[in-house]
Order: structure tokens, then C-alpha cells, then sequence
């Protein structure tokens, strides 16, 4: 083949995944979370004041059933058309028995991401449009995983979507395909034919029916084909069916509710997947002891949210509300409920919501705070009152509405922005890649560093600041306003760091802080610089110990500490001990080395006592043994003036940790700890010169020279921060391998696009004085992270060959 061939065969393969990877970051992703609410979340409380959950939280129901109606438009039931067709349906609304409601759903509007919506109360993602033709199963907390949990035998009949999504959940099943759309018959026919023996049966207490043939017509006759009107009397007759069933159980004191609803509407064309009215508004019948309003006229119809179903139906069955949900409780709607329960159901909603609200930052949070602790008061009054005023509770509900349309509308809306800040620092990381094509962003490439983390430091310092000017009236218990603080010291600390060592090329000669403290006069300066880098190591790796091993921490780190001074009074760097004998400094480093294999003697026998008392500890203790050993040989090869980076980058990582986690951010811990690795190394006074290489670090503690050792200590030396970075991510992240992988595939990527740029780039004036320096500084910086995060792995898979049932923990002693 010729090279306009291959080409063209390069072109044809790419394109695709390039196209993948493009729609990937481009639409919205929605994280569902991994909690799975329990009976635990019930409030037992309303702030301070003691209620009976028990009494107020009992079951309305004991049988469910629910009914599906694939591509069910409003109109097909309430307008004349409906009412002509679906006459059973019509009456059972007409006296009472059933009550309508129009609901109201979010595109995209097909199957999948409807069942999803219905049954987390959440916004299913706009890419399921596609996933839709392949369901994968649902891991997030649902109203069918809560009923099972809760011991609830359950039954399905129909399209075979929530099989996919829902395995091992519905002990009786039955299921039909949904994609074969010239079937209008079977395909319900076989969902009826199981109706009545299950209605007969009275082993279960949730049944789900999901009927395609409706869904089918449309497609192919749209919602005016001669077909239509059949298939709603067929429904209707079933509907009928199931009713009088229900009414006989309601009698017979077996509280039972019947749902019928649409799971999306259907165009006029016949499809569905938009957000025309025909699509996003279906019709919700409650069938059941039903308390309904009358409306007389069609404005006066109760709107409901789709999303609203799931904890509406939870609540109707005594369920804890999926940790999810964003929807809002509509039963007052339906029930005739007492005060008090009604109350408490609206406060333990609007508080799950809220506790998914409070994570936001937005101008309006104050107010909506402001608003719900001014409603939690008055139901405390309330509950507090010897006399009840009925008007009072009208108040009290109408409130508690109020803030939940609130909430939900700003957490709905908040949902289509998910990934807007992982795409920040994507593209911030890849700017700095496609910077390597110009040699002055090479020379001095800390300064692109320097500004990503300072703009990144401020904006969470934003962010944070925001929040505690929100809550700070009305909720004490919130730490913003220290993590305020810290994050300025941060910025602080990063303003004076960066003046610590000046690199780069056009900016090296000018005075720093480092030849400052270099200078005689100054000796005082690095003395305490040291011996506060020093005592800070040992302050953080005391606190950070286990309470059995602190002291033996403290005594061994204390002669390190000491080790490494001697080692600097050895080479004069720093103020003499009186009476201390003339060194070189080979003494105190052997002496350093014996007291590490000591240390790492201990290290030994506490993993051997783990892995037989205590296997789940072993990860958290394996991470933290590497990371003290990194700091201690990367203390012991710094200048003295750099041991202060160690501690101050061991703290800013757990500052950063702890304020991603305040603010619901811990997607962005790889990234932000990446840069975090890459701003120390070059305040440590690195640059992609290799002139900038301490070759003293090489020959610490040697007689003679020692290639193997020597290029060991370089390596060591120079990437320091990059490797502590990574360690401490994964110490706070155990058992979480997504982080190894996206760290070092940001890393090897970054190394391949630098080979495209230099191979483009090798007739370049500077290609060996610019690009060939930091080609090799880049080459071992990878070599290093996958050396890194092969030896972190390793340790991983040991603690689930160990504990196959191991779940990731959080530390107890965070650095």
C-alpha cells in the first residue's frame, strides 16, 4: 500500500474514536452515588425534639401494583378521545376510586432512562437515548432495591429493559422484547396472560407490569392510527380488571394501591425521544382508598414530577427514600393523611434533598437555607403546641413545598453541569501539554504550574467562602470558615514557595530565598528553617500513627530527624552543635540508613501482625510505611532549605482532600494532586534544564563514586513531590484502582504527545538545548510513576487476594 493508503486507513480508524471520545466529554454524566439508604436515614428526630418514627412512618400499603403503559400520552385519557376509549377508567376517576394526575418528565424521553427516573427520582443522563438499546444493570440505590432489602417479594411482566436494569431483584418474571415494533399483539399477550393468577397469588407485595403494544402503533400508525383506539380498550378492560381487584383487597382490611402511567408520551408523528408536550406530559392514575381533589377545569389538574414517583411510592410502603431521589412526596395529594404524618413526611424529604442541596455552591443557597431552618422551626413549634391550629399546618406544609420545588428545580438544573469542573482540569492539563510545542513554555514551564495551582487554590477558596458566607447564620456545625482559612495559608505558602528556589531560564539569576539563606549571615535562617522542617515531620508522623506504635514513631523519627541535621552540620549548611565532633557526614548518613532498616525491621512485623489480626488495615499500613520512608530518604538527600517542602506538601494534600470532600469534588482528586506533584517539584528548584540537578543529592553519604546508588539518590531527589503526590491520593483513596489508572494515563500521555511534538519539532534551533533536555526528564518521570504505581498495585491486589469481600475505607489518621 502507499503511504496515502495507510493515511487514509489511519484516518478511517480514528475518526471513530475520536468521535467517541468527544461525545464522552460532551454530554453530561450524572453520578448516582454508591450509598444505599437504610432505616438509619429516618428521621428520629425533627432537630431536637423527639418523635415516634415508628407510628408516623408505618406502611399505607401492603400490595403495589404498577402498571406501564409504554408511550402513554395525556390526552389519551383525559380528553375526549380518552374518555371515549377508556370508559372503565374514566368511571373508577369519575366516583372517587382513582385520582389523575398529569406528569411531567425531562428529555430524554424513551424507555430506559424513564424506568431510571421513575425509580431512583433522579435525571437519567441524555447519552441513555443510545444506551437505551443496551441496558446495563443499575447500581444506584432504587425504590425495587429498597423493597427487596426491606424483605418485599416482588413480580414483573413486560419489557425486558428492566430485567437488564434490575437483575436479581423480581423473584417471578417474565420478560418481552421492546424492539420489535410490528408487534401489536403478543407482546401484551404475553403480560396478560399472567395477570390473574398472580392476583390470585398473594406472595408477593410489589408487581410491575410494562405493556409495549401502545408504544408499537405509534411508531408505525402514529397516535391517530386505526389501531389505537383498540389497544387503550384493550388497557382499559385490563385496568378495569385490576382495579376491582384492588377494591376487594382495600374491603377486605389489605391496603393495596394501583398505579397506571405512561413512562413517556408519543409526537404526533407517532416517535418519542424530544421534549415536545406530547412527550413530556403523561398521565398518573392512583387507583386505591384515594382521597382525590376535584378539578374542574383543566387548569386546576395537580402536577407531579416523573422523578417524584420513586419516593412518593417508597413512603406509600414504609421504604426508606433511595439516597437518589431528588423528587418530591405527592401524597397529601392522593391520601388523606394526618398532620403529623403528613409534617413528618415533608420534613424527612426536604431534608434528604436539602442534604443533597447544602453541597452546591449558588447565589440562592442562603435564602433557601434561610428558608428551610425558618420552616424546621415552625414544625418544632408546632410539635411543641398544647393546641394544633389546622391553619398553621397549611402553613407549615405549604413551606415545606416551597423549599422542595426549590431544591429540586436548582438540583435538577445542576445535574445537565455535571463534569463541568473534571473538563476544566482536563483541559487546563492538556493546555500544558500542547504548550510543550513552544521551547519558551518549556524554559519556563513552572510558570504555567504556578498559575494552575493558584487559580485552582483561589477558586476553591471561592467556592468554600461562599458556602460559609450561606450557612454561617444558620448552621454552626459547618467547618467552611476554617477551611477558608487554611486554603489562604495555602495561597500564602504558595506565594512565598515559589520564590524559594528561582529556575527556569529567563528568570534564574534573580535572587531568591534559597541563595539568601546560603549566605554566612545567614546561617540562623537555615538553622531554623531546618529544624522547623524537621520538627514538623515528626509532629505529623506522631499525630498520624497508630496510638500503640506513637511513641516508638516518635523516638525513631526523633534520632532520624536528628541524622539529617548532623548530616547538614557536617556540610556547614547550618548553625554547629558545641562539642560536636568534625564530621564529613558519612557517619550520620550509615547511622541514618541503620535506623531506616530498623524502621523498616518494625514496619516488617506490624504488616505481619496485620495480615494475622487484622487483614483490612493491611492497605492503609503499607501506604502509610512507603510514604514515611519516601519523606525520610527524600529529607535526608534534600537541601535543607527544600526539607520544608515535604511537611508543607504533606499538608497541603490533606487540605485540598478534605475540601474536595466538603464540597462533593473527589472526582477531581487525581487531577488536582497531579498538578499538586508537578507545583512542588519545580519549587523545589527543578526545570527541564539539566544544569538545574542537585548532583550533591547523588553523593550523600559516600566515599567514592557508585553509579547504581548515586543515579538512585538523583532520581529520588529529583522527583520527590511527584511521587509523594501520588501516594498520598491513593492513602486517601484506597482500594480505588480508577485513580492509579487515571493518574498514569495522564502521565504516558502526556509522554506521548511530547514524542509527536519533539518528532515534528527535531530540526528546531533548541531541540538539543530545550526539547531533548526535557524529553529525558519526561521519559524518567514516567518510568518513575509506572515503577510507582506498579509497587501501589501490588500492594492493592495483595488486600483483595487477602480480603476478597474488602471494601475501600476511609483512614482513620489522614496526613
Amino acid at each position: 500500500m502507499r503511504t496515502n493508503d495507510f493515511l487514509l486507513v489511519y484516518v478511517l480508524l480514528i475518526a471513530p474514536i475520536s468521535i467517541a471520545l468527544y461525545l464522552y466529554g460532551f454530554f453530561p454524566t450524572v453520578n448516582y452515588g454508591d450509598k444505599i439508604a437504610t432505616r438509619k436515614d429516618i428521621p428520629q428526630h425533627v432537630e431536637n425534639v423527639r418523635i415516634q418514627t415508628d407510628m408516623l412512618y408505618k406502611p399505607l400499603v401492603k400490595k403495589l401494583i404498577i402498571m406501564v403503559i409504554d408511550a402513554l400520552r395525556w390526552d389519551f385519557v383525559a380528553n375526549p378521545v380518552g374518555k371515549f376509549a377508556m370508559p372503565l377508567t374514566n368511571s373508577l376517576l369519575a366516583n372517587s376510586s382513582g385520582c389523575l394526575l398529569r406528569a411531567k418528565l425531562q428529555s430524554p424521553t424513551v424507555t430506559m432512562p424513564r424506568i431510571k427516573a421513575m425509580m431512583t427520582g433522579t435525571v437519567p443522563n441524555f447519552v441513555d437515548i443510545i444506551l437505551n438499546f443496551g441496558s446495563k444493570p443499575l447500581s444506584s440505590d432504587s425504590l425495587l432495591l429498597q423493597a427487596k432489602k426491606q424483605g418485599h417479594k416482588l413480580v414483573f411482566y413486560g419489557d425486558e429493559t428492566w430485567l437488564s436494569l434490575f437483575p436479581n431483584i423480581f423473584n417471578r418474571y417474565d420478560g418481552t422484547t421492546s424492539f420489535f415494533v410490528t408487534d401489536f399483539t403478543e407482546v401484551d399477550s404475553n403480560v396478560t396472560r399472567h395477570i390473574q393468577d398472580e392476583l390470585n397469588n398473594d406472595d408477593w407485595s410489589v408487581m410491575i407490569l410494562h405493556y409495549l403494544g401502545l408504544d408499537h402503533i405509534g411508531h408505525i400508525e402514529g397516535p391517530f392510527g386505526a389501531s389505537i383506539k383498540p389497544k387503550l380498550q384493550e388497557m382499559d378492560e385490563i385496568i378495569g380488571q385490576i382495579a376491582r381487584k384492588v377494591q376487594y383487597w382495600n374491603d377486605n382490611d389489605t391496603s393495596a394501591l394501583f398505579v397506571v402511567c405512561g413512562d413517556h408520551g408519543m409526537k404526533d408523528s407517532g416517535g418519542h425521544g424530544g421534549s415536545t408536550l406530547h412527550e413530556t406530559v403523561v398521565p398518573f392514575i392512583t387507583i386505591g382508598q384515594m382521597h382525590c381533589p376535584v378539578q374542574k377545569n383543566e387548569s386546576e389538574w395537580i402536577e407531579i414530577e416523573q422523578l417524584d414517583i420513586a419516593a412518593t411510592l417508597s413512603v406509600a410502603l414504609g421504604l426508606p427514600i433511595p439516597s437518589t431521589n431528588l423528587g418530591s412526596i405527592f401524597l397529601e395529594n392522593i391520601y388523606n393523611l394526618a398532620d403529623s404524618k403528613r409534617l413528618f413526611l415533608l420534613y424527612y424529604n426536604t431534608k434528604q434533598l436539602f442534604n443533597h442541596f447544602r453541597k452546591l455552591v449558588i447565589n440562592e443557597s442562603q435564602n433557601i437555607h434561610r428558608k428551610y431552618r425558618n420552616t424546621v422551626r415552625l414544625h418544632i413549634g408546632w410539635l411543641n403546641a398544647n393546641e394544633k391550629p389546622s391553619g398553621m399546618v397549611e402553613y407549615i406544609a405549604s413551606s415545606y413545598n416551597a423549599i422542595l420545588k426549590d431544591i429540586k428545580s436548582t438540583l435538577i438544573a445542576n445535574m445537565v453541569k455535571k463534569g463541568s469542573k473534571m473538563r476544566m482540569f482536563q483541559i487546563g492539563t492538556l493546555l500544558h501539554i500542547v504548550s510543550f510545542s513552544g521551547s519558551s513554555f518549556i524554559e519556563e514551564e513552572h510558570q504555567t504550574w504556578y498559575f494552575f495551582w493558584g487559580s485552582t487554590v483561589a477558586c476553591l477558596l471561592y467556592r468554600c467562602s461562599g458556602k460559609w458566607f450561606a450557612y454561617h447564620r444558620y448552621d454552626s456545625s459547618h467547618q467552611f470558615h476554617v477551611l477558608c482559612i487554611k486554603l489562604l495559608l495555602l495561597l500564602i505558602g504558595h506565594r512565598i514557595l515559589r520564590k524559594l528556589n528561582s529556575t527556569g531560564d529567563k528568570y534564574a539569576h534573580l535572587p531568591d530565598i534559597a541563595s539568601w539563606l546560603k549566605e554566612d549571615n545567614s546561617r540562623v535562617g537555615m538553622t531554623l528553617l531546618l529544624l522547623t522542617a524537621l520538627i514538623f515531620l515528626i509532629w505529623i508522623a506522631y499525630d498520624c500513627e497508630n496510638k500503640e506504635y506513637k511513641w516508638q514513631s516518635l523516638i525513631l523519627n526523633t534520632v532520624i530527624a536528628v541524622c539529617i541535621y548532623l548530616r547538614h552540620v557536617a556540610n556547614d549548611a547550618v548553625g554547629k552543635i558545641p562539642s560536636y565532633f568534625s564530621s564529613s557526614g558519612i557517619y550520620e548518613v550509615q547511622t541514618f540508613w541503620g535506623i531506616t532498616a530498623l524502621f523498616l525491621v518494625s514496619c516488617a512485623y506490624r504488616v505481619r501482625l496485620m495480615i494475622k489480626y487484622n487483614r483490612k488495615r493491611f492497605t492503609s499500613t503499607m501506604l502509610f510505611f512507603m510514604i514515611n520512608t519516601w519523606v525520610m530518604i527524600s529529607a535526608m538527600l534534600h537541601q535543607p532549605y527544600n526539607v520544608i517542602l515535604l511537611p508543607m506538601q504533606i499538608v497541603a494534600s490533606s487540605t485540598i482532600d478534605t475540601v474536595l470532600k466538603e464540597n462533593n469534588l473527589l472526582d477531581l482528586s487525581v487531577f488536582v494532586h497531579y498538578w499538586l506533584g508537578n507545583v512542588f517539584y519545580f519549587y523545589q528548584g527543578n526545570s527541564n534544564s539539566l544544569a538545574s540537578i542537585d548532583v550533591a543529592a547523588g553523593y550523600v553519604g559516600l566515599r567514592s563514586y557508585m553509579p547504581f546508588i548515586t543515579g538512585a539518590y538523583l532520581i529520588v531527589n529529583t522527583y520527590s513531590a511527584p511521587v509523594l503526590a501520588y501516594f498520598l491520593l491513593i492513602y486517601y483513596r484506597q482500594l480505588n484502582e480508577t485513580h492509579s489508572k487515571t493518574y498514569i494515563t495522564w502521565r504516558l500521555f502526556t509522554m506521548t504527545v511530547y514524542t509527536i511534538i519533539i518528532t515534528i519539532q527535531r530540526h528546531h534551533l533548541f531541540i538539543w538545548s530545550v526539547f531533548s533536555p526535557k524529553l529525558l526528564y519526561e521519559s524518567m518521570y514516567s518510568v518513575i510513576m509506572c515503577c510507582s504505581t506498579l509497587l501501589v498495585l501490588v500492594v492493592i491486589k495483595l488486600q483483595l487476594a487477602m480480603t476478597p469481600n474488602y471494601t475501600s475505607i476511609s483512614t482513620t489518621s489522614q496526613f
